[in-house]
């Protein structure tokens, strides 16, 4: 697969990250701002789209190591640290995924609180993606040819 192709693929999931990513942000919004009376009506809303985002974003998690991973180890000097530096966001991000998905013991605004936390630190992450492992700068498909004189 080209770079090209790798870039457009892992954006095009960056972008409906970012929609999931609304949807997560709005049904904790509606947690935290209920009362407890209506905490039964909003909270199941936000575990299914907390569910959803997960599974989004794990299938996303997989797919950039798949599609980086070889292109990072070997672009360039900074490449091995890049590929360490993303398997160690992801790791992070998969624990908190974990503890949102599984722990039905966290109360519906705590649940709230976390999954704005996680979808806040997603955002970060895809903007430094963007920046530092997807610009054209660095992911592209012509090679850099150095002039001899540049030797």
């Amino acid at each position: 697969m080209r770079h090209l192709e790798r870039r457009a693929m892992l954006l095009a999931q960056h972008k409906q990250l970012r929609e999931s990513i609304v949807e997560v942000g709005e049904a904790a919004a509606n947690v935290l701002a209920c009362s407890d009376g209506e905490l039964f009506t909003h909270h199941p809303e936000l575990i299914r789209v907390v569910d959803a985002f997960t599974d989004e974003l794990r299938v996303h998690l997989a797919a950039e190591e798949e599609l980086l991973a070889p292109v990072l180890e070997r672009i360039d000097a900074w490449g091995p640290l890049r590929l360490d530096l993303l398997r160690s966001e992801h790791s992070h991000q998969r624990a908190v995924l974990h503890a949102l998905h599984t722990d039905r013991r966290l109360g519906p605004r705590e649940m709230a609180r976390r999954a704005r936390s996680l979808v806040a630190d997603v955002l970060l992450d895809m903007d430094a993606e963007e920046r530092d492992l997807l610009s054209e700068r660095l992911l592209r498909d012509d090679p850099i040819v150095l002039d001899a004189s540049d030797c």
